[in-house]
């Protein structure tokens, strides 16, 4: 899937131009706060066609070849420059106590409001923290220099496009091509462990024409006259941040503090030649970059599953999504996308194969951004195209979760909203959550490198251009890690993939899908009473997701195989748990089936449940609570003990 794009007109927004967009709607350095943040990415590949039906067949068949990504062998371990890394704090002493949620807002928890707004406290205090989970994301690349992510098993992954020969495309190919002339066949092939690397060339009469234009305003193009500028991606360092970063004592620290994570990236280095001509007109010479084929996304899902990877964030979309269900459903039913559509429900549907029922890969999906003003929540545009994907396989919404952004209002009667920024759940509303994604603190890498001339790389016997050794060298020595604040879909869905690592840790005895619905059922509900279009299940809140199924989406069956996550009053050898909610059924007609192999297995539940069924079928079952169940209790082996109310007849 090359990223290709027609400015042309086109009858249908099927056919507009499309560029693969990172969820975030706040400018991520100085530079980027230019005007050169809004130039179209286009370039002229089906201009040249005799008629306008040839041109919008070659349109047509650019949509086969989108990277409509952002963002793969295993374990690089690949370093961004770390000569001005962060220094972690060997001595960390962690002074929070188990049992007391309080005691685990330190300064450091406080940087991200997100943390308290989910509740996550609660969770730390019973002692969760992700640990022995594996979370991925596939994004632009994770700065592993910067010191929030030190000490810990993170991957790099390496992945590539396979050659006509079906030999994979390898780093060393690469390096021979990173800013490929897009007519020339340069191996793509990336390495998760290092943002990707975004290079300017200021033209001189670009910046006559800013300087014409808007005098004042444009005063500071001068500085960058003649100039190649390179700067390193920031937004998959700062995605993984809220994911995973340390708990250290330094700057900030993610959901899962105690998670491991995979650094899958589909971009790769990218040139623009800024020139009045190239901008508006597009052409040959003017954008240099690598793109990822189908292929590339088929290793990224292979590694990830062969990884243990349980769940993977995507911050990325299109960069206009479709508004409506009818053009959404274009996408979906395109011929030459259904390859593409193919491969990611396999990277879900893989998981099953490999770990058994319930057990694919979860994949969290940023809802998307816009730009527009809107006169009322409701009507905001609809979650996009990959956050929908469900809608089109009916087989993935068990692996599915959609994510719109919510920023504080002051009010503690409705204290959350969704952002102006933020799609709302629409379509995707069943497998949607809300979570905090306006102005979030995480890790952040910034440096900008400045070169007279176009003289930063070399240009080969193709036409594709290399970064010099010595460029590269120079950005790396410019570049510091820190941290800053940003908005978008991109910075609520990775808190999401971090809530769900603490659920992993906290049921070992659930499957993948189970735990997504134990996340989406015990959302603390926003807008509208129940499921709705702007903020699906509601935000997250871990304090009651710690503490059981909320409601029972589907028949669910629950094996008892092993003891619950973290710590807890009853902590002895037996394999247990206790879940105190109050267990409704959200369509009303949902049953629970308890088992275990073990026959001192022992799970109590202790809220007033109000489900439809209750199979017991092994190990032991306690109710304490008063129960009202949609039809009679069901006994086919193990033990139920009654140590409550149960007011349905009961069949041994």
């Amino acid at each position: 899937m090359k990223l290709k794009v027609c400015p042309t007109p086109m009858r249908s927004r099927l056919f507009q131009a499309i560029a693969c967009s990172l969820l975030v709607s706040v400018a991520p350095v100085a530079l980027a706060d230019s005007p050169i943040s809004n130039i179209a990415t286009a370039t002229a590949i089906c201009a040249d066609a005799a008629t306008a039906a040839q041109r919008e067949t070659c349109q047509a068949r650019q949509i086969a070849h989108l990277q409509l990504a952002l963002a793969g062998k295993p374990a690089s371990n690949g370093k961004a420059p770390a000569t001005n890394a962060i220094p972690v704090t060997g001595s960390y002493t962690e002074t929070a106590q188990l049992g007391d949620a309080d005691s685990w807002k330190t300064d450091e928890f406080l940087q991200d409001w997100g943390l308290e707004a989910m509740n996550a406290h609660h969770a730390y205090a019973r002692g969760l923290t992700g640990s022995g989970v594996r979370i991925g994301l596939f994004d632009s690349g994770v700065a592993l220099g910067h010191g929030e992510f030190s000490g810990k098993n993170h991957q790099g992954l390496i992945i590539g496009n396979l050659r006509a020969d079906g030999t994979r495309c390898t780093l060393a190919d690469s390096s021979m091509g990173d800013l490929a002339n897009p007519d020339s066949n340069a191996c793509f092939a990336s390495d998760g462990g290092r943002p990707s690397i975004e290079a300017l060339y200021w033209d001189p009469a670009y910046t006559d024409f800013l300087l014409m234009i808007n005098p004042v305003g444009a005063a500071w193009a001068t500085e960058f006259r003649d100039k190649t500028s390179m700067r390193y991606d920031l937004h998959g360092t700062h995605v993984a941040g809220t994911m995973a970063a340390n708990r250290d004592g330094n700057g900030m620290h993610g959901v899962a503090f105690g998670a491991d994570f995979s650094s899958a990236r589909l971009f790769g280095n990218s040139f623009w030649h800024l020139s009045p001509l190239c901008i508006f007109l597009g052409g040959p010479g003017c954008q240099y970059g690598q793109f990822a084929d189908n292929s590339a996304f088929e290793d990224m899902y292979s590694q990830m599953n062969a990884n243990g990877v349980r769940a993977i964030n995507h911050s990325w979309g299109l960069q206009f999504e479709p508004y409506f269900p009818d053009e959404q459903d274009a996408f979906y039913s395109n011929p030459e996308l259904q390859a593409y559509w193919e491969i990611l429900r396999e990277g879900s549907l893989a998981g099953e194969t490999r770990h058994g029922k319930g057990m694919g890969l979860i994949q969290v999906w940023a809802a998307g951004n816009h730009e527009y003003l809107i006169p009322s929540l409701d009507v905001a545009p609809i979650a996009g195209v990959h956050a929908s994907l469900p809608r089109h396989f009916s087989e993935l919404e068990k692996y599915w979760l959609s994510v719109a952004n919510v920023q504080p209002t002051g009010d503690l009667s409705s204290p959350y909203i969704l952002s102006n920024s933020s799609m709302k759940c629409g379509l995707s509303m069943e497998w949607c959550l809300a979570a905090p994604g306006t102005k979030i603190n995480s890790a952040f890498v910034n440096g900008l490198y400045l070169k007279d001339g176009n003289t930063a790389f070399q240009t080969d016997a193709d036409g594709n251009k290399r970064f010099l050794p010595d460029s590269i060298d120079a950005l790396d020595n410019t570049t510091k890690f820190g941290y800053r604040d940003l908005t978008g879909t991109s910075m609520a869905a990775p808190h999401v993939t971090g809530a769900l690592a603490l659920l992993f840790e906290r049921y070992p005895y659930l499957s993948n899908a189970q735990v997504r619905d134990v996340l989406l059922t015990t959302a603390t509900d926003l807008g509208a009473p129940g499921v709705d279009d702007v903020y699906g299940w509601g935000m997250v809140n871990l304090k009651k997701a710690i503490e059981g199924y909320g409601q029972f989406r589907v028949d669910t069956d629950v094996s008892m195989v092993a003891k619950a996550g973290g710590t807890h009053w009853w902590n002895d050898a037996r394999v247990w748990d206790v879940w105190t909610n109050d267990i409704t059924d959200y369509k009303h007609n949902a049953t629970f089936t308890f088992s275990s192999p073990f026959a001192d297995a022992w799970l109590r539940m202790s809220g007033n449940n109000s489900f439809y069924g209750l199979n017991v079928k092994g190990g032991i079952l306690e109710l304490t609570g008063a129960n009202t169940l949609g039809s009679d209790v069901l006994v086919n082996g193990g033990m139920l003990l009654n140590n409550g109310v149960i007011n349905n007849a009961v069949q041994v």
